[in-house]
């Protein structure tokens, strides 16, 4: 196979997909491995395995075996109330991606995140050079939880930069925003933009007296996979570390707004100010540190030729799309709604 990806979540399935569309031949590993619907028909161009990431002989086997030149690293362990795995995933699996990288000159391009910059105030655009801000202690509206996975995010990216200075090694750092699109099949169902998309589907009101002004930095998931496609192209890009985000940020009211030009009818409204993360009965989830800062987009799209085509609109569409396809998978009697 041309192309090993760990992690067979939503961002590695569309990794895969993105890879067997321009040609390439993928091996996808996971300790829990998933085959979405957009992975159908592909035999002979897509082996999907079951394998452990934080096992670096096992990965050495499996390399050995399909003689791969570029590894994407998308596996990651979400859980933030679980330090102790958050670690063994995030950090010791990207370590051992990264020895393996160097022991078979493969191309590794790795999937870190937005939540590295932490607690930053302002209204200015977020560029990568940005000095990181505290993790902890939490402010008002911050996701506690959330600390963990955020350093091992910035550990990861530590480690990628030590090896691409030490060894030279064809490694880059894509900083993702706010994931969404197909392939969510889990507890972020109930969240963002998922959220309103289900309760909109089977006619339930989500009337909330805040969070419209909830600033959000969303990414259509082909989007993100179009630029792990185009790092590894690259290489060794001009820089290490790369901010993915669409052209420009939303707020939550606008999440609304389009969800309401597929479904008129929705009974779904906000109200004014943010959308806190604890202590109401529907979290906000999915952004640990949140603030009004769009991270901005130029260096991939000159370094990288990354160019993102999902607006809102056009993005809450065809995930709306996949969702009624695979209500099996999305409906409230397979991930039940919080409130």
């Amino acid at each position: 196979m041309d192309v090993m990806v760990t992690g067979t979540g939503f961002v590695g399935s569309n990794a895969a997909r993105k890879f067997i569309d321009e040609g390439y031949s993928v091996v996808a590993l996971d300790l829990n491995p998933t085959r979405p619907d957009y992975l159908d028909g592909l035999e002979g161009k897509l082996r999907v395995a079951k394998e452990d990431v934080t096992s670096i002989s096992a990965l050495e086997e499996t390399i050995n075996k399909e003689r791969p030149k570029i590894l994407v690293h998308t596996a990651t362990f979400l859980n933030p109330l679980e330090s102790f795995n958050v670690f063994e995933i995030n950090v010791r699996g990207t370590a051992i991606a990264l020895e393996l990288s160097r022991r078979h000159d493969l191309t590794l391009v790795y999937l870190s995140s937005g939540a590295i910059y932490g607690q930053l105030e302002g209204n200015e655009d977020l560029y990568e050079d940005e000095k990181f801000g505290p993790l902890y202690p939490p402010r008002e509206y911050d996701n506690a939880s959330g600390t963990s996975y955020s350093m091992s995010k910035r550990l990861g990216e530590q480690w990628c930069s030590m090896y691409r200075d030490l060894y030279g090694l064809r490694v880059s750092a894509l900083r993702l925003s706010w994931v969404y699109g197909r392939g969510i099949s889990d507890y972020r169902l109930n969240s963002g933009i998922s959220l309103f998309l289900r309760k909109a589907i089977v006619g339930q009101s989500l009337v909330l007296p805040y969070g419209g002004d909830s600033f959000c930095d969303f990414v259509h998931v082909i989007d993100v996979a179009d630029s792990i496609y185009k790092s590894a192209m690259v290489g060794r890009p001009r820089n290490f570390a790369y901010n993915i985000a669409y052209d420009r940020a939303y707020y939550m009211k606008e999440v609304v707004e389009a969800v309401k030009k597929i479904i008129p009818e929705a009974d779904l409204s906000l109200g004014p100010g943010q959308w806190p993360s604890e202590g109401v009965p529907i979290p906000r989830g999915g952004i640990s540190w949140p603030s009004n800062r769009h991270m901005n987009i130029s260096r991939a799209k000159q370094d990288l030729g990354y160019n993102p085509a999902h607006d809102l609109d056009r993005g809450i569409r065809e995930y709306f799309d996949w969702i009624k396809k695979n209500w099996d998978l999305c409906s409230p009697e397979k991930v039940p709604f919080k409130a």
